[in-house]
């Protein structure tokens, strides 16, 4: 039976989500990148070193860094051609990190290697795990988590499987539009993860703000995959949170500082979800990926198919940008981050493009707190953004602490929602990150 209707307790926020610009646009792919620049680092864990070196020939998706970390995941060629230079630089989320920049031979030529896992049903699930790391298949909905490092579990045993299709940040349509045009491997993948896990519960979740994607997710349970199950969620932020799905879904609170395989959920985005059921058909590794290109300041907006490493300023010139833009993100506008270098490359994490005029920009002054209570009212992790921000200002760091910094979820809602506009998001994040810091002294 379908579950419907469901939501978290704590916090959240409702708000115009502004994807009409998108949501009926079909997917399609961007031509090939003359140039792509692949960073070593695309994930949560340890950077990839190049196994390449300049003049090198590679081939579309060979691997041409790796790393012998568990909490790391490979990166590969997504074009086929020239090694032409190995450098520092910036991604599109701005990451600092080394590239591996490959000049496109127009040919597009294969690996041979990459072939069908013929024999998935014989691997255990050791072998399982080191194929997904060595495809470097991770997070793509925006954390980049290494798949391979969710994949397994012994205390306690993974029995409930979750995609996320909630895909609740405003502007993004990308895994709305995969839901509705790639249904069949999104179910395949699924099932895959159903009978890995050997569960009766295996859901795909999606926001009610999708009617479309849940009539065919619901066509797709009756007359192909009768086992699997479609879980609707109430339109919220952040409900795309997986703490916060868990919650929703399977009523399995996720402690402090740990994630859903710590209460018994396997969970992930439905777009690493594709990836798996690609890499199992398919033997193909993470190379590419949907994103959407959108805002007041795009001039087509689209859901696009592009190559990992395709750089910012191919995408914005096959869209076509307008003169007033004044703020460019990578990402979602609750979450994302500004972009400042056009020639920086899109990632396996990068969910979309944005070009904001002042129609979505309107530049306010900071003011004093005024003590109402909405950044605590409204937040999804239960803390008190507004009494952290009068701390790391005064550099108190015991405070911080004490006021639970180090579970902030980065979701951006209490700056949203301050009346006097204060940085609140920035400077949460910012003791979050000295607590941890200070933690490991």
């Amino acid at each position: 039976m379908a579950k419907t209707n469901l939501t978290f307790s704590v916090g959240g926020i409702h708000f115009d989500e502004h994807k009409e610009l998108t949501e009926g646009v079909a997917i399609e792919v961007m031509p090939l990148p003359k140039v792509v620049r692949i960073p070593m680092s695309q994930h949560i864990g340890a950077p990839c070193k190049p196994t390449v070196a300049v003049g090198d020939h590679v081939l579309k998706g060979q691997i041409v860094g790796n790393s012998d970390a568990f909490i790391s995941a490979a990166v590969h060629s997504s074009v086929s051609g020239e090694v032409v230079s190995i450098e520092k630089g910036y991604a599109a989320n701005g990451m600092y990190t080394d590239m591996v920049v490959i000049e496109s031979d127009g040919k597009d030529e294969l690996d041979p290697s990459i072939q069908p896992i013929e024999n998935y049903d014989d691997l255990t699930i050791d072998e399982i795990v080191q194929l997904v790391k060595n495809a470097g298949i991770v997070g793509m909905g925006g954390a980049g988590f290494p798949l391979h490092a969710k994949l397994k579990s012994e205390d306690p045993v993974l029995d409930v499987v979750v995609l996320n299709g909630a895909e609740c940040e405003p502007f993004l349509t990308c895994d709305h539009r995969l839901m509705l045009e790639k249904a069949d491997e999104l179910f395949g993948s699924l099932k895959l993860f159903q009978d890995l896990y050997k569960t009766d519960e295996a859901y795909l979740a999606i926001e009610e703000n999708k009617p479309d994607a849940i009539e065919k997710a619901n066509q797709m349970v009756a007359d192909v995959y009768p086992t699997l199950k479609v879980a609707t969620m109430k339109t919220k932020y952040p409900q795309g949170d997986s703490k916060r799905q868990s919650e929703a879904i399977c009523g399995r609170i996720v402690p402090q500082n740990g994630v859903t395989n710590d209460v018994g959920v396997f969970l992930t985005n439905v777009a690493t979800a594709k990836a798996y059921y690609d890499l199992v058909t398919k033997g193909m590794p993470s190379i590419e990926r949907i994103l959407t290109v959108s805002g007041s300041g795009i001039e087509n907006p689209k859901n696009l198919v592009v190559r990992v490493g395709t750089p910012v300023q191919d995408i914005l010139e096959f869209c076509g940008v307008k003169d007033n833009v004044v703020e460019f993100i990578c990402g979602g506008p609750m979450t994302g981050k500004s972009i400042f270098d056009f020639n920086s490359p899109v990632t396996k994490t990068s969910s979309g493009i944005l070009a904001f005029t002042e129609e979505e920009i309107q530049p306010a002054e900071e003011g004093p707190c005024i003590q109402c209570g909405r950044c605590v009212d409204h937040c999804p992790a239960n803390i008190n953004p507004t009494r952290i921000n009068a701390s790391i200002l005064r550099h108190r760091l015991d405070l911080c602490q004490e006021y639970y910094a180090d579970q902030c979820m980065e979701c951006g809602i209490c700056s949203f929602v301050c009346p006097a506009k204060r940085y609140l998001s920035e400077s949460v994040k910012l003791a979050k990150r000295e607590v941890r810091a200070n933690a490991r002294k």
